[in-house]
């Protein structure tokens, strides 16, 4: 009999390569499927008809020897079955998933061609053993569900040869070999069988409880963090495909090793199905990665997690740890609970939404009521039948008396010879309280996405910190860092091709800006409201961030030098936040520290502006006791203390009582006569035309001109008549981001 099963293997061996090298390289069916993949798909359908054919015997097995197929002198035998068993569990999952992602696992494909190859021609070689493994003595008749092992030994055989022939070798790296060793390593750890240690070692015995929450059940407990720490990082920085393989691996290899419980007669027995909440996810988790299928998903994510952490926490198994029935409880809430979290924190799927989460609970109700009615019917031919755990009193007695006696309060149906119990009360809180603790789990999720996101721009920021740095000291080549990027620029403002776009936005609200304003020039910068002359003043003091294009302030990169930059400027902000507790004087005190002024210097300039702007009975005085006007000029002062390069006003006048406005012309007047720049918003066009010499003017973004007042003045049109018509003459639509993208991509196309 045994030829036979032999014949079988070397027959499917050699169909199988022949198929593959006859269409080699082709596609069929419609061109939706390679030839490997269509063969992956009959071995998968060939692997499911021995699978649920029945249990295999070995998986009895305790320590060796009893209820050894081998019989108690076969240990040797037992351990040889076992191991190639799980080697071959690991291969046949390699061979039915491989084809699906060859292109983007480079590290798995010499694990598809050598060690695949070994494994299938080993178990080859030890059929025998392994057919008795699976189905004991082979003397007593034929056995159909070894001659399909056989054919599926043929298939994987003929697909690793396949790939051994037309997988081109890369050169020899130990680097390589070892990413490959430690992937091939990590596949077996994952698809180990939940039998094959209680085969080689024994059930483990009593030594060791897994209960109330003893050293031994927390340790299982957190297992689970660990596994889920680990798998996160090690597949974090994959590429997508790799990432939803090694899930779709993982979750597979569990759902292969949870059906080792299951055959074909348990799909003509209900109360033998696979019902339980955490059950369905061993065959939800898979489905979901492999079809794409992320409404699915996010029921596992709310309702599954929340069951199998519940499970873990009251396990309904005493069994030895070691126990093959111990390490599928564990390996099944492992898989439910972690393999969800895991698809969130790699991104498989979209973060999921209040939507996701209302439609889970609709679901999960749906779930819920279908499980009441499937515990009252079956009773009715297994007392033991309790799906959820709402059939029984496990909960309820962990939960105390006051549980018990809801749990008393029943009501019974009958129809024909049937008869359907409930216990209405209890069954309707044990509901509220899930849903109660599904609200907690999505509070605990949204916690987790603002941690996780403030985590990711953090890191985004440093490693854009250090490229920066890097940068900048290539282009310094050997200078010091606090020495300009340009110190041919020194005294100047300059934007190059400056852009700004808020994410939230379709439209640029400052597109390809340019200007250059010279030390000694007093600036004017006008526009209408929301033109864009806010979003360039806080990109040069550094409030935002610049998404295109460059600004350099005396030499200094604000993108790259910005603290040196900030360094060069005063701001007067047009909405101003003061410490109000302090006094004008610590105030003043505080801004000059951190500019690193002198005590002379700011003790003269200090003097000097307290007088100009009559706050000598005010300076020592708490700023909550200021008007509106006076901490306004406690703003000036504040930005002129350290004499900075660049003097930044946006709309500077408001508020100021006219005095003030005067002098705060004569300050400005004063520091564009030293050589400085002083920049400032304003719609107050007698005023700039006035106090300026050259302005700028900014409609939708875009900067229509840039003037010196001389100029206009000789062109005979007074400046509020220029600015009208240069307003009122530009239609111009605000840049649209898909615009951009429409020329840049009409560029290439042109290149």
């Amino acid at each position: 009999m045994i030829f036979l099963y032999y014949g079988s293997a070397l027959l499917f061996s050699a169909l199988t390569i022949s198929f593959l090298l006859f269409f080699k390289n082709k596609r069929l069916f419609g061109k939706r499927l390679t030839n490997t993949q269509l063969v992956a798909l009959i071995y998968a359908v060939v692997f499911s008809i021995r699978s649920l054919g029945g249990n295999p015997l070995i998986q009895k097995t305790i320590g060796q020897n009893v209820y050894s197929p081998f019989g108690p002198q076969g240990g040797g035998l037992v351990i040889l079955s076992a191991l190639l068993l799980w080697l071959l569990a690991a291969m046949q999952l390699v061979c039915m998933s491989f084809p699906f992602f060859d292109k983007h696992l480079p590290r798995v494909a010499p694990i598809a061609r050598f060690a695949s190859t070994a494994t299938y021609a080993g178990a080859i070689v030890a059929l025998p053993v392994l057919c008795r493994a699976l189905d004991g003595d082979l003397a007593d008749g034929f056995h159909y569900r070894l001659l399909v092992f056989s054919a599926e030994l043929g298939i994987g055989l003929g697909l690793s040869l396949f790939w051994l022939i037309t997988l081109k070798s890369e050169k020899f790296e130990w680097r390589r070999a070892t990413r490959s060793a430690l992937i091939f390593i990590g596949m077996l750890a994952i698809a180990i069988p939940a039998w094959v240690p209680q085969s080689i070692l024994g059930d483990g015995g009593d030594s060791i409880v897994i209960d109330n929450f003893t050293l031994h059940h927390r340790l299982f407990i957190y297992g689970a963090i660990v596994f889920f720490v680990v798998v996160h990082f090690l597949f974090s920085k994959c590429e997508y495909e790799q990432r939803r393989y090694a899930l779709i691996y993982i979750s597979t290899a569990a759902m292969i090793s949870f059906c080792y419980e299951y055959d074909f007669s348990t799909f003509a027995d209900p109360t033998s199905w696979p019902l339980h909440l955490c059950h369905t996810a061993m065959f939800i988790v898979p489905l979901v990665l492999i079809f794409k299928t992320d409404k699915l998903y996010y029921f596992t994510i709310f309702i599954n997690v929340l069951g199998a952490f519940l499970a873990m926490i009251m396990p309904d198994t005493v069994e030895p740890w070691l126990s093959s029935t111990a390490i599928h409880f564990w390996a099944n809430h492992y898989i439910a609970m972690i393999m969800p979290l895991l698809v969130m924190s790699l991104n498989i799927f979209p973060r999921p939404k209040i939507k996701q989460f209302w439609y889970s609970l609709i679901a999960f109700f749906a779930y819920y009521v279908f499980i009441l009615f499937a515990n009252a019917w079956l009773t009715n031919y297994d007392p033991g039948i309790d799906f959820f755990f709402v059939n029984s009193d496990f909960v309820a007695e962990k939960l105390g008396q006051w549980a018990e006696d809801l749990r008393d309060i029943t009501a019974t149906f009958h129809y024909k010879d049937l008869t359907f119990v409930f216990y209405p009360v209890y069954q309707a809180l044990y509901f509220i309280v899930y849903v109660l603790l599904s609200f907690a789990m999505w509070f605990i999720y949204e916690q987790a996405f603002e941690i996780s996101d403030t985590y990711k721009i953090i890191m985004e920021r440093n490693r854009k910190i250090n490229a920066d740095r890097l940068a900048l000291e290539a282009q310094l080549a050997g200078r010091s860092m606090q020495e300009p990027l340009n110190p041919q620029n020194d005294g100047k403002l300059i934007l190059r091709d400056f852009s700004k776009r808020y994410s939230t936005s379709d439209v640029y609200a400052v597109y390809k800006a340019n200007l250059e304003i010279t030390g000694g020039q007093i600036f004017g910068f006008l526009g209408p409201n929301g033109a864009g002359k806010s979003s360039i003043i806080k990109t040069i003091v550094g409030i935002q961030t610049i998404t295109s294009g460059e600004i350099e302030v005396s030499g200094y990169d604000v993108n790259k030098q910005s603290v040196e930059a900030k360094m060069q400027i005063g701001y007067v902000p047009d909405h101003y936040a003061l410490y109000e507790n302090l006094t004008g004087r610590e105030y003043i005190n505080y801004i000059a520290d951190l500019y690193n002024v002198s005590k002379e210097d700011r003790n003269k300039r200090m003097t000097d502006y307290i007088a100009r702007f009559r706050l000598e009975t005010a300076i020592d005085n708490p700023m909550k006791t200021y008007s509106h006007g006076m901490k306004q000029k406690i703003t000036i002062m504040s930005a002129l203390v350290h004499d900075p390069k660049v003097w930044i006003l946006d709309e500077p006048l408001t508020g100021l009582d006219p005095e003030s406005i005067f002098q705060v012309k004569e300050c400005m007047k004063e520091h564009a006569a030293r050589g400085n720049i002083v920049f400032f918003s304003s719609h107050l066009i007698d005023v700039v035309e006035n106090v300026c010499d050259h302005i700028a003017i900014i409609r939708k973004g875009q900067i229509l001109c840039s003037k010196s007042i001389s100029e206009i003045r000789e062109s005979g049109i007074p400046l509020e008549s220029f600015y009208m018509q240069m307003i009122d003459g530009n239609t111009q639509p605000p840049v649209s981001v898909k615009e951009v993208k429409a020329q840049a991509e009409a560029e290439e196309l042109a290149v």
